[in-house]
């Protein structure tokens, strides 16, 4: 299937020159430090011509992210007057998530979710960055990880950083970061401590959580999505980590009821981004309005990733179950974090500071976590976890002052 050609927006007098010089400049300045009548409120969008983006999702309806992408999608026109809208091709109808690169390269959609997993080779210092994010955010733990640690995640593709040089260059730009963790081990059989787990097999998806997991004495399997309720069912894999969202709709409660969330680190960086070329193809008005469009957005999609886990202890008792305490578990992941090289150590010769960059990331993450803890009051290492789980967002009292954060670029460097 074949995206529709998109007009490129064309606005009159000084505007249109904004538009062409619009460029990297427009890209890494703050959207709200832009010139223009926009910033203003003032902007007539009578006399912008109208332009469609088209978008490609490998997302089903319902799925969290496909929410993030609707609402922000449904925001941008509302904000334009109409006058940005878009070719929508959801549930993976356009291209596969490993052709997102290619299929911006060609033209084939302007906007689609990438995760820099899929692209180790063409994407080698934000698979880097990636590592260094995981390291700052790995104890955050439930449920911070889904408040301050999205914080963290959008502030991070504020400014400038090696990371973001090479996905220019690579030929996007990440326009809403989604951030999911700690992830839900699930088991078959019950376990509290290292001791039980010891010698079970467990499926896993990357590098990283394959240390985590094996650290608790398991070992680790690389077992596609797809493959592994059967897996759990014929005992082939003992237990699975996944994403809240899968282990619901995957039904894995089914044959794996004995569910924690221990202090892991999160998914790996994932975004939904735009292509270059529609990106400097815009003019400075629609960039601010597709950034601030990304706010009520991200809200959402943070609320709707805590709410899912509303229903995970009911559902795990109702298969049989239950929610471990991950107390007796956190020390031991943490000890196998502790160990792990200093990710300067790791960094890829075309990074050229990498110092710089961990120090940059860790200071966004220390002040998300200090506004989450100090202003939000946000309860982190409770002692009883389904607690959390039960209160979904409500964890947060104060949604508004999570989101003017994040519009007042809050930890930005």
């Amino acid at each position: 299937m074949i995206g529709i050609k998109k007009a490129l927006p064309t606005v009159v007098g000084a505007l249109a020159v904004a538009a062409l010089l619009g460029g990297c400049a427009a890209q890494s300045a703050p959207a709200s430090q832009k010139a223009g009548a926009a910033d203003a409120g003032g902007f007539d969008w009578s006399k912008a011509e109208p332009v469609q983006l088209t978008v490609s999702s490998i997302f089903a309806p319902g799925n969290t992210a496909t929410n993030l992408i609707e609402d922000w999608m449904d925001a941008v026109t509302k904000a334009t007057e109409g006058v940005v809208t878009f070719d929508y091709y959801p549930t993976g109808t356009l291209h596969p998530a490993t052709e997102a690169l290619s299929a911006m390269s060609s033209d084939l959609t302007d906007v689609t979710f990438v995760s820099n997993g899929f692209f180790p080779d063409q994407l080698p210092v934000s698979n880097w960055d990636d590592i260094v994010v995981q390291h700052a955010l790995n104890d955050f733990g439930y449920p911070d990880l889904n408040i301050a640690g999205i914080g963290q995640q959008v502030m991070h593709y504020e400014g400038e950083s090696a990371a973001l040089t090479e996905m220019r260059k690579a030929g996007f730009i990440p326009l809403i970061p989604m951030l999911s963790g700690p992830a839900a081990l699930t088991c078959a059989k019950e376990f509290h401590t290292p001791a039980d787990l010891k010698g079970r097999q467990v499926r896993i998806a990357n590098a990283i959580a394959q240390g985590e997991n094996e650290s608790l004495g398991m070992t680790g399997v690389f077992t596609p999505s797809n493959e592994q309720y059967e897996g759990l069912q014929r005992g082939v894999i003992n237990c699975a980590v996944n994403a809240t969202t899968v282990v619901l709709s995957g039904g894995l409660l089914e044959v794996s009821p004995w569910v924690s969330f221990l202090n892991t680190a999160p998914s790996s960086g994932a975004n939904w981004v735009i292509s270059t070329g529609a990106w400097d193809s815009l003019a400075p008005e629609i960039q601010t309005a597709m950034r601030d469009a990304r706010y009520s957005a991200i809200e959402r999609f943070a609320k709707d990733t805590l709410d899912q886990n509303t229903k995970i202890a009911a559902a795990a008792e109702k298969a049989g179950g239950g929610i471990v305490d991950p107390a007796p578990l956190n020390p031991v992941v943490k000890k196998w974090w502790d160990k792990q090289a200093d990710p300067a150590t790791l960094a890829p010769k075309s990074v050229s500071n990498p110092a710089t960059e961990i120090k940059r990331t860790n200071a966004i993450a220390d002040t998300w976590r200090s506004f989450s803890v100090d202003t939000l009051k946000v309860k982190v290492d409770q002692p009883d976890i389904t607690k959390s789980l039960n209160a979904g967002s409500g964890v947060v009292t104060d949604w508004s002052a999570w989101t003017d954060a994040l519009k007042e670029r809050l930890g930005k460097q």
